[in-house]
């Protein structure tokens, strides 16, 4: 036993005795393998430095200013990103100071780290040099805070408390509560101070958030305490009747408060559309025409409302798509039509508390936001699924003496016909409570042209009311706005 003893410490000496050699001749690699070079695998940003001379990595190193100006330095917050190029704060480095950090791999430090440098360049591991010291580098510090100013920008917003304001039951002011956020730029300056000689170029900007002091359930008794759906659309290329009358119409839906177990009818809310309601003549679709009535355009309105109380995941009592494909209202499938006295667009809200309808325009973008009870609920959102699309029809000629003899005019646009399917999966607490199917069919249409003949009676129209074509790319690709 105690000769079993003896041996196993003679063998534990050996092993140890074995490891020191080892480790002293990795200790002395750098001296008698690399003597006057710097270790193999060494290497700054993509400058490989192994295995030259300090002099040479020294001339290497000389042109790093223009290498990193090819290498912009990423900037991130929230999905947005910039792009900061060193050369725009006149980045500047020192190649002989640098050049003797890198000969001091293998040289630098206690054992445990001049054996791991040389065990890395004996394994042929790469070795990036992390150069944090800014006497090795300068820049330009007030150019680069002046380089900053258009991301703070972006970022930085004033702190905004809640305020819910109501007169005869319509909500006269309105405004949920924002938190402040303010980009913290020095230490942003220090960060990308960091990177400048880094592989690692992505920066995630550090942002100081200021919240705000009233929020929305603090503002009323109505139990309207958060967001619950969003709707949004698109009509630029309108006419200007057309877009004063998206204006006026989404008007009459601002501030309105929906009741809890209110089903609510936007034709009956909107009430007569006339000249003396504020409304200005523009196309509408009516039947198997497209005509100039008052309030054309307000089927914006209505697609925007329907998006929102898709979102929110409201019963939608009642809903109708129009009767061919509309620009402005793509993708074909999530829009929806009213017209005095049908069809309508109804809701119900079947919330424990009241909702505030929330309008407005930014741009050539209208809104409808929801706000109400937060009620556990979330909404997913597939489709709309387009299918069945058909070609256009043939052309209609409509001659007129309004014109010169074989001129022609383009006075409605051609639509392809489509069917689509739009499905909604509400869910409460995470469970999955009830699957909507919204169908949509889409007849083709005609573009129609006046055409110049003799003896033919005058028609008149105004060219600067025709809407845009539907994309001639692939329906099926056309980006879902919901």
């Amino acid at each position: 036993m105690r000769a079993i003893s003896a041996h196993l410490r003679i063998s534990l000496i050996s092993a140890l005795v074995l490891v020191g050699i080892i480790g002293s001749g990795i200790w002395w690699t750098p001296n008698w393998v690399y003597p006057d070079h710097v270790l193999a695998g060494v290497s700054l940003m993509d400058i490989q430095l192994g295995k030259s001379t300090q002099t040479q990595a020294a001339v290497l190193l000389s042109n790093l200013s223009d290498r990193a100006k090819i290498d912009p330095i990423e900037l991130q917050f929230e999905g947005q990103v910039w792009q900061i190029n060193p050369a725009n704060f006149d980045l500047r480095v020192e190649p002989d100071q640098l050049a003797e950090v890198a000969f001091s791999v293998g040289r630098r430090g206690g054992f445990n780290q001049r054996l791991r440098e040389n065990w890395s360049a004996v394994l042929g591991l790469r070795q990036s040099l992390s150069i944090e010291d800014e006497s090795l580098y300068s820049f330009d510090r007030p150019a680069l805070t002046t380089a900053l100013a258009e991301v703070s920008s972006a970022i930085d917003q004033v702190r905004r408390n809640a305020v819910l304001k109501m007169k005869d039951d319509r909500v006269t002011e309105f405004s949920p509560a924002q938190d402040g956020r303010e980009l913290d730029v020095d230490k942003t300056i220090d960060l990308i101070a960091g990177s400048i000689l880094s592989n690692d170029r992505k920066i995630d900007l550090p942002v100081k958030i200021i919240p705000a002091t009233t929020n929305l359930a603090g503002t009323n008794t109505l139990g309207i305490n958060t967001l619950l759906g969003h709707g949004e659309s698109d009509f630029s290329g309108s006419p200007s009747n057309r877009r004063h009358n998206i204006s006026v119409g989404a008007d009459k839906f601002d501030g309105v408060i929906v009741e809890p177990n209110e089903t609510f009818s936007f034709i009956q809310h909107l009430g007569e559309v006339n000249r003396a309601t504020g409304f200005l003549p523009e196309l509408v679709i009516k039947g198997d025409e497209t005509v100039p009535e008052f309030g054309g355009g307000l089927c914006q309105v209505s697609t925007t409302a329907f998006r929102g109380i898709l979102r929110a995941g409201l019963p939608i009592v009642e809903r109708r798509n129009h009767s061919y494909r509309v620009v402005y209202y793509e993708p074909a499938g999530s829009d929806a039509t009213i017209y005095q006295p049908y069809p309508d667009l109804k809701f119900t809200n079947d919330t424990s508390g009241h909702v505030l309808i929330d309008t407005y325009i930014i741009g050539t973008k209208l809104y409808f936001d929801f706000y109400g009870t937060d009620t556990g609920r979330t909404v997913e959102m597939e489709g709309p699924y387009i299918f069945n699309v058909t070609a256009y029809p043939e052309p209609i000629y409509i001659d007129t003496s309004t014109l010169p003899v074989g001129e022609t005019k383009r006075i409605d646009t051609a639509h392809r016909g489509a069917d689509a399917v739009l499905y909604r999966k509400v869910f409460q607490n995470g469970k999955l409570v009830k699957t909507d199917t919204f169908t949509s069919h889409y007849v083709p249409w005609p573009a129609k042209y006046l055409r110049g003949a003799e003896d033919a009676t005058k028609v008149e129209t105004d060219p600067s009311n025709i809407s845009p074509p539907v994309s001639e790319t692939d329906p099926s690709l056309s980006p879902s706005i919901l």
